[in-house]
This record gives structure tokens, sequence and C-alpha cells, in this order.
């Protein structure tokens, strides 16, 4: 049976492996993690190499040809490997995180000729620095002596072929499968959210009949109300981006129409820019939070209360919150309302495909109520 501190140092390997490939500024794994795994495919280049080069020369066998050429080699890959990983750490650290998500995003040629560049880019200068190492190590001019032979100049063009090959093939077939994975929770989405509105739909046409016979006036709001949010929402499914102004005007109309079924149980506020409004973001997202906050949070409220949708720039990102003064997170759900977690978990999968590591939703407790925020990078309409 294998300790808890095996299964705990397996999975801490495990998460960093996943994160070793995804650009991000700030890093949760330790930093032993990433220098194993720089290691590790350090050591594998080198075997494959060898393994290649010993066949092409008919050494493969040669115990003698193995101790003489492991050596140089080890220290080559190495220094190649940790340069990489140097000059990638390096890219996190100098660019500003909406460049980081916006390299992150990329699903066409770019993502293939960017990591290509950084690797080969990044394999000459670590082959220089193994070069160097050598020679202090070994006492010889390895420089000299590797740029005297054509041979090993034949020999590192190869590897340079094959390292951006491998680069091209790799994201490429990450980039497909990321857009796959895009497609699919945007399907979920779509699906979730015809399973949703057949319910709104019934009960506010319910409402309003229900309100014409005395109440003409109000039922007349209500329709115009719905039409509106019935508007905004369909436009909202037909593209594969929205701006926060968008998003904002469907909050709205949908709270202008519970605020005519609720009355005065029901107020809100908008606090956001008039320069934020052109923010882009993926379609539907402040939706979801808002209906959250209605339904597990003011409906079931004795006396109802409010909703305030704020947005912010921090840093590079941009801060969307949603916060109402109902029961809270610990209060229990009603039969019937035990969807939350659908809908947040499919937030999360969302901005995970859209954005990697680069934004996030958060829950948080107020003293009165509850507060949802979404972290995405700011990025402006063209």
């Amino acid at each position: 049976m294998p300790t808890l501190a095996v299964m705990k140092t397996k999975n801490t390997l495990k998460a960093a492996w996943a994160s070793y490939w995804v650009l991000r500024k700030d890093r949760p794994e330790p930093g032993w993690t990433r220098i194993l795994i720089s290691t590790a495919i350090g050591l594998t280049f080198m075997l494959v190499m060898l393994v290649l080069v010993g066949i092409l020369q008919g050494n493969l066998f040669s115990i003698t040809w193995w101790r003489s050429t492991v050596p140089a080699n080890l220290i080559l890959c190495l220094g190649i490997s940790y340069t990489i990983h140097g000059v990638y750490r390096s890219i996190e650290i100098l660019l500003p995180s909406h460049a980081l998500a916006a390299i992150a995003s990329w699903r066409d040629w770019r993502s293939a000729v960017f990591y290509s560049a950084v690797g080969i880019s990044s394999s000459c200068l670590g082959g220089f620095v193994g070069l160097q190492v050598i020679s202090q190590l070994f006492g010889t001019d390895a420089w000299g002596q590797f740029v005297a032979q054509p041979k090993a100049l034949a020999n590192f063009l190869l590897i340079s072929v094959m390292i951006t090959g491998l680069n091209w093939v790799w994201w490429r077939l990450r980039a497909k499968r990321q857009a796959l994975q895009l497609q699919a929770t945007e399907s979920q989405l779509r699906l979730l959210q015809a399973q949703i509105e057949p319910h709104f739909l019934f009960n506010t046409l319910a409402n309003v009949q229900s309100l014409i016979d005395y109440d003409a006036p109000r039922a007349k709001a209500m329709l115009d109300a719905f039409t509106d949010y019935l508007r905004s929402s369909f436009n909202q499914l037909r593209h594969a981006d929205a701006t926060l102004g968008t998003e904002l005007d469907m909050a709205q109309s949908y709270l202008n129409l519970l605020q005519i079924r609720m009355m005065d149980r029901l107020s809100f506020s908008l606090d956001v820019a008039l320069e934020l409004r052109c923010a882009v973001l993926p379609p539907l997202l402040l939706q979801p939070l808002v209906e959250n906050a209605i339904h597990h949070g003011l409906e079931p409220k004795v006396d109802g209360g409010n909703i305030r949708i704020s947005a912010r720039v921090n840093g590079a990102d941009l801060e969307i919150s949603v916060e109402d003064d109902g029961l809270g997170l610990d209060a229990p759900r009603r039969p019937g309302r035990t969807g939350q977690g659908i809908a947040l978990n499919n937030i999360r999968a969302r901005l995970t495909t859209r954005y990697a590591q680069h934004a996030d939703l958060t829950l948080e407790s107020l003293p009165v109520g509850t507060r949802a925020t979404i972290r995405i990078p700011l990025e402006a309409a063209v």
C-alpha cells in the first residue's frame, strides 16, 4: 500500500505535469517539480538521440561508445532542457497576464510558430551553454571542435529540425484538443440553456396570464420585459464572444422581469464604468450568477433584497462581481433548487477551456449574503 506521502507526491507531480505546458505568471506547484520534469525531458531526449545515432553509426551495442558519448551529451541535453525551461519562465515573468492569455488562446498557425521559435532559439542557446560547460569540465575547446566538424553541424541541424517538428506537432494537437474541449463545453452550455428556458418561459407566461384580468398594465410591462430578455438571450447564443455591455443588458432585462414579479422584494444596481462595456468575454457567463443570486439568495428570503453587479480592472484582469444580501452560502437548499453547482461548474469549465489558468470563479460569504466574482484577462472588442 502506498503511503500518504507517496500519494501526495504523485498527485503533486501529476498536477505539475499538467501545469508545465501552460503559460502562467503565478505557478502554484513547487519549483522542484518543474526542475524534475525538465530533467526527465532532457534525459529522455538524450536517450532517444543517442539510440538513433548509435543505430546510424552501428555503435548501439558498443559499451565503449556509450561511455565516451554519454557524459558530454548528458550535459548538452540537460543544458538545452534547462535553457528552454528558463526561457519560458522568463516569458511568463516578463509578459503581462493578458498577453499570456492571448498566447494560450491561439488555435491557429500562431501557436506553432511561437512555440517552435522559442524551442529552436532556446535549443541553440542551451547548446552553446552546454558546450561551454563541457569545455570547462573536460578542458577542451568543445565549441571550436563543434564548429570545425561539418558532421556535428549537420547533426545539430537535424536535431533542430526534429525539435521544431515535434514542437509543431505537439502544439497543433494540443490546440485541436482545446478547440474540441471548447466546442463540447459550449454545446453543454447550450443544452443546459435549452433545458432551463422552457421552465422560465412557461412560468413567465403563466404570470402574465394571471395578471391580465386584474392588473393589465403590469402584465404588459412583464411581457415587454420578457420580450427584451428573449431578444438579448437569443442574440447571445448566436455568437462565440460577447461584450460586458451585452451581458449587462441581458442581466438587466432579466432583473427587470423578476422585479415586476417580486415587486418591492427585489432591487438591483449596476456599477460598471462605461469604458468597460466593450470588454470581451464568453457569452452567458453573467446570467447564471444572477439567477443563482435570485433563486438561492433572495427568492426564498421573506423580505427579498438587493443585487449589485459591478466590474473593475485589477492589473491586467477584468473582475466582474455579483453580490446579493440574501440567505448566503450556508443556507439550506430548497427542494427543486439544487442546481447551483451545475451552473458554477459549467462556468469554471468554460473559463478553463478558454483561458487555461488565467481565469477563475470564486464564491465569497459576506456578513449578509454572497459575492460571486469572475476574473478573466482584460480584452477590448475590436
